[in-house]
């Protein structure tokens, strides 16, 4: 760690300090109070799963929940974090999720993700609010299967609904926590800090308002030999401030009122990208460089920054109308700019050293909900949906392969060369780059809905219910590429494009519930997800039609869950099989030597989901949740080939237009990206009493992840994870402090893996060579730390 960095973590640890004891209060506190009141039986945890609030055990959903608590207890900082507290949960680069084995894995904003997530009840359209920290945060829920007919728009695959805690009235409190960590990497091991805090102030008997804010600063996961003379951000300083406003004037009437600002700076937990292996021919150990399964150290030439900015404004109000039913609206609008640049080729060459881009994207959408009266033979709810969001991006990514400048000025190159007339060696182009891509966009997207579910209470114990969503969505792309000169151009020259698409759909859902007995549930559905239609941002060829078709999902899901010994065991267990229709997907083309997106024709996974809870004597409690998902392509005949592959008619020295093209095939039966068949997760929580006010409580957390798939076939599995996460503290009525270790056997394994594109295409070589990359996350590693809160 440098002079600098480590002044500076001195100083912001003692603002940390400061703030943590002199202005706010208990980091689980609060949680629990709001948990405690939506609760109406002890040990009972409350969801949102179908847009009102139920006992989990009573919602014919899978769905995993992860509360407050358990969220502080197990170091669950972020989204990220989460996927070792919910099997289900998979993640991989650049904040792209799967559930159940089925995601969205691209590099582009030109389609959402298959597993959307939700805010506060606000769909956010945009990957860039995943990187976002935790901050008093109730719950995140997992539900698992497609669930977009009450949900906003698409999650076709799963959701993630995160619940932040709503401001409390005739309550004045202060809640703060802070954790200090360390990271084992190559060398000096890195170090982090947080500092979350809350306040919450009465504003007269009818309001009040909580207030939120974090602030972290960690190093780099990855150890870099970079270029002092260029910027570096490689740690992740973070800044989150949410304010809320509760509004009750009547008892029918309430107006709940959400701004937020979030702010990042750094590419670590990001871009944090290593060689993993280099194939037999490859060009780089020659230059000193190394690579490796627990490789950790990168080097780069050029800038390396990652500016995020994001936030936006709601307003929910519900009015309780004078037959029991309610009324809501959910307006909001949302934000995010993010400027970035890294050096992709992981080198101190100019191989393919700049990779970047400009996004200013915003999201409005309306949604009104009509909920019937609950305790009724019928229940259900109606509403109306609109959402725009429109997107501005502009980029380039390029390098000049290796190619000294001394040489790449001069002909044929000509790269920053001055333009004379006459023939060769004049040059009589300036090319910017020896490779390079050069793009800019614009995307809107609107969507509208109507929706509906109803339940019928056949008997006591059997009901029925149903449930149709009738969306209209379009979008619009106006798209310029590669004007740009280059030697060689990766992707279309001077493409233009200026199209639109659209789709209608009905989404359904029929499914029951029967009330075995009073501690047991049996559930059943099937149904029909949809996500809407997106854009490719990279043209496949001249005057292609960029459209990416909307992906259907239809399925259905057979479970049960209950509770036995008097609520001491809770359980859940589900069956599910869902077929996907034109699977959107990101694959590279080696004859254009870039990304693009396009749809797989069929896709099916099928599987088991468990969880448990047991509470076997005062003070313990054991928990278990597990995941068995098989994914796979039923039928995707246009795969891109990977470099050297002989499988599947794939030809390492097929000549296309460029060298080192390689074809494609037929990917059917091959495991999706983003998917591993079985991932489980087991903990124990331990608390004794010292004294009158005072317990020690212990905690150890065991977490599993078969073979995953980063992308397809053989090269891109990401071996079998198991984790070990330990704690230790003392709590007390109004502070905690715990010693803690995640990842404690320090079991390093990356997010995703991928094709180097220097290797997989050399120009003017055949056949490519395969030379593999990885990217980490902060949980790829051991990390051990202090963590500390205080209640008042």
């Amino acid at each position: 760690m440098s002079i600098h960095r480590k002044t500076r973590l001195i100083q912001s640890a003692s603002f940390a300090a400061i703030a943590l004891f002199s202005s706010v209060p208990a980091f689980a506190q609060a949680a629990d109070d709001q948990a405690a009141d939506e609760a109406s039986a002890p040990g009972e945890i409350i969801v949102t799963a179908q847009r009102r609030s139920e006992n989990v055990l009573k919602v014919p959903v899978s769905v995993t929940v992860v509360g407050a608590e358990q969220l502080i207890q197990r170091g669950a900082n972020d989204l990220t974090a989460v996927t070792k507290l919910a099997p289900s949960l998979q993640v991989a680069q650049d904040n792209t999720f799967s559930v159940r084995g089925v995601g969205t894995a691209t590099f582009s904003n030109t389609v959402e993700a298959s597993v959307s997530q939700v805010i506060d009840d606000v769909v956010l359209g945009n990957r860039e609010y995943a990187a976002n920290a935790f901050y008093d945060v109730a719950r995140v829920e997992v539900l698992n299967g497609p669930q977009g007919l009450l949900f906003g728009k698409n999650a076709s695959a799963g959701l993630v609904n995160i619940t932040t805690n709503k401001p409390k009235l005739g309550e004045f409190s202060f809640s703060a926590d802070g954790e200090l960590v360390q990271r084992a990497r190559p060398g000096d091991d890195g170090t982090g800090y947080q500092i979350r805090s809350t306040v919450n102030a009465p504003l007269g008997d009818k309001a009040a308002l909580r207030l939120n804010a974090i602030y972290s600063d960690q190093d780099p996961i990855t150890v870099g030999k970079v270029n002092p003379s260029v910027r570096n951000d490689l740690g992740l300083e973070n800044l989150g401030l949410r304010a809320k406003l509760l509004f009750e004037p009547t008892d029918n009437l309430s107006v709940y009122v959400i701004g937020d600002y979030n702010r990042q700076r750094g590419i670590t937990g990001r871009y944090d990208i290593t060689f993993r292996q280099f194939g037999p021919g490859s060009q780089y150990p020659a230059r000193g460089l190394v690579a490796g399964t627990e490789n950790l150290n990168f080097a780069a030439e050029a800038p390396n920054f990652r500016d995020s900015d994001t936030g936006g404004l709601q307003a929910n109000i519900s009015l309780q109308l004078g037959n029991g039913m309610e009324l809501s609206s959910i307006t909001a609008w949302k934000q995010a700019k993010v400027d970035f640049q890294f050096d992709s080729d992981q080198t101190p060459f100019n191989f393919f050293s700049f990779n970047g881009a400009n996004q200013k994207y915003d999201q409005y959408s309306q949604e009104l909900r009509l909920a019937l009266p609950s305790g009724n033979a019928l229940t259900g709810q109606f509403g109306l949906y609109y959402y725009r969001s429109v997107g501005n991006n502009s980029g380039f990514r390029g390098g000049n392969n290796g190619v000294p400048d001394f040489v790449a000025v001069g002909f044929p190159f000509c790269i920053g060369a001055t333009v004379t007339a006459g023939p060769p060696p004049a040059c009589g182009v300036n090319n910017r780059s020896f490779l390079g891509q050069d793009f800019q966009y614009r995307l809107q997207n609107d969507s509208y809905a109507a929706f509906g579910q109803l339940g019928y209470q056949l008997t006591d114990t059997f009901k029925l219910t149903a449930g149709a969503r009738l969306t209209y969505e379009k979008a619009q792309i106006n798209l310029r590429e590669n004007f740009g000169n280059y030697f060689v151009t990766l992707g279309v020259k001077k493409n233009v494009a200026d199209q639109s698409t659209d789709a209608t759909d009905l989404s359904y859902k029929l499914g029951f519930d029967w009330q075995a007995t009073p501690d047991l549930m049996v559930y059943g559905f099937y149904g029909e997800g949809f996500k809407g239609p997106g854009f490719s941002n990279t043209a496949p060829a001249p005057n292609a039609d960029l459209a990416v078709r909307p992906e259907i999902s239809r399925g259905g899901e057979l479970g049960i869950k209950g509770k036995a010994l008097d609520g001491a065991v809770t359980f859940s267990l589900s069956g599910f099989y869902t077929k996907f229709y034109d699977l959107q997907v990101q694959a590279f083309v080696q004859a254009l030597r870039t990304f693009v997106l396009g749809n797989a024709a069929t896709a099916t996974t099928k599987g088991i989901d468990f969880s448990f809870q047991a509470r076997p004597f005062e003070g313990l409690t054991l928990s278990g949740s597990a995941s068995y998902a098989d994914a796979t392509f039923d039928d995707y005949p246009g795969a891109q080939c990977y470099p050297t592959q002989t499988t599947g008619g794939c030809k390492a020295d097929i000549n296309s237009s460029l060298p080192g093209f390689v074809g494609t095939f037929n990917a059917k039966g091959y495991q999706l990206p983003l998917s591993s068949k079985f991932t489980a997760t087991l903990g124990a929580e331990y608390a004794a009493p010292i004294s009158d006010g005072l317990e020690a409580q212990f905690g150890i957390g065991y977490y599993h992840r078969s073979p995953q798939s980063a992308g397809i076939g053989a090269p891109f599995i990401i071996p079998t994870w198991d984790t070990i996460d330990l704690r230790a503290g003392v709590k007390a009525d109004n502070w905690t402090i715990s010693l803690f270790c995640k990842n404690c056997t320090n079991e390093i394994r990356p997010i995703s893996v991928g094709s180097d594109g220097g290797d997989a295409n050399p120009v003017g070589v055949a056949p490519p060579v395969l030379t593999l990359n990885q990217r980490f996350s902060f949980e790829s590693v051991r990390t051990i730390g202090v963590r500390a809160g205080i209640s008042f």
